[in-house]
C-alpha cells in the first residue's frame, strides 16, 4: 500500500498499538511564537528530513525562499491563537487545524490539536524524541538517524497511563530509503511497523513530491 505522508508524521503510527487519543497538557510557556522566526539553521526543512532550496512538499506544505514553513495544508499554524476544530454535516467528519509553536531559536517544539500535544526535544539540528498526550495517556518516541541524518527507526513505549508512570513497549517504525531526486531529497520509503502489543510486523511504500524555488 502506497502513502504519502511524511516521516515524523508516521511517528504517531506507533501509538495505534498502545490506544487511541486525545487529552491537551500545554507545556510551552515562555515559548516563541513567532511565525518566521530568524532561524539560525534550517530547522523547518530538517523537520521534514530535506535540504535545498524546497518550495512545497506532498502539495501540502510551503516554505519560504529562506526555508521556513509558510503553510501547512493551506493554513499557517503558527499564526493560530489556539487550535480549531470544524464539523462537516455531510460527511461527518471533524477537521483540525493545528497550533504548532517554536522555540526560541526557530525548532518546532509542539503541534497541539483540539484533542492532542505533541512535544518535540531537539539535539542541535534533529529531534531526538518526542511526547505525546492524549486522553490521560502519554507515549515517548525516541529517533534514531544514519550517517546522512536521515531518520532509520523510531521506537514508542507507554510512558504514562491515567497518572501512572510505566514504560510499556508499544513497538518500532523502522524506514528503508529506496528513491531519491537530484536533490538528494528521499522521494520514497519503505516502511516497516513491528506492533510489540499484537507482535504483527507490515509494511508500507511511502512516497512523496517535492518541488523546489527556481
Amino acid at each position: 500500500m502506497k502513502k504519502q505522508l511524511t516521516i515524523i508524521a508516521l511517528a504517531a503510527i506507533m501509538l495505534c498499538a498502545c490506544g487511541s487519543a486525545n487529552q491537551n497538557k500545554n507545556q510551552n510557556s515562555g515559548n516563541n511564537t513567532d511565525s518566521v522566526p530568524a532561524q539560525t539553521e534550517p530547522y523547518d526543512l530538517a523537520f521534514y528530513n530535506l535540504k535545498g532550496n524546497v518550495k512545497k512538499m506532498n502539495n501540502a506544505v510551503e516554505f519560504s525562499k529562506s526555508g521556513v514553513i509558510t503553510k501547512v495544508d493551506g493554513y499557517n499554524p503558527f499564526e493560530l491563537e489556539e487550535p480549531q476544530r470544524s464539523y462537516n454535516e455531510e460527511t461527518g467528519d471533524f477537521t483540525d487545524l493545528e497550533k504548532w509553536t517554536r522555540d526560541g531559536k526557530g525548532r518546532i517544539i509542539s503541534q497541539r490539536a483540539w484533542e492532542y500535544e505533541q512535544i518535540y526535544v531537539w539535539e542541535g539540528s534533529q529531534i531526538i524524541r518526542d511526547t505525546t498526550y492524549c486522553e490521560g495517556q502519554a507515549w515517548l518516541t525516541t529517533y534514531e538517524y544514519d550517517k546522512d541524518s536521515r531518520l532509520v527507526k523510531n521506537t514508542t513505549v507507554m510512558c504514562e497511563d491515567n497518572g501512572e508512570f510505566k514504560f510499556e513497549p508499544c513497538g518500532t517504525l523502522e524506514f528503508t530509503y529506496k528513491d531519491f531526486d537530484s536533490h538528494n531529497n528521499w522521494t520514497k520509503c519503505i516502511t516497516k511497523k513491528s506492533d510489540a502489543v499484537s507482535n504483527e510486523v507490515s509494511e508500507d511504500e511511502v512516497t512523496r513530491t517535492i518541488e523546489y524555488w527556481e
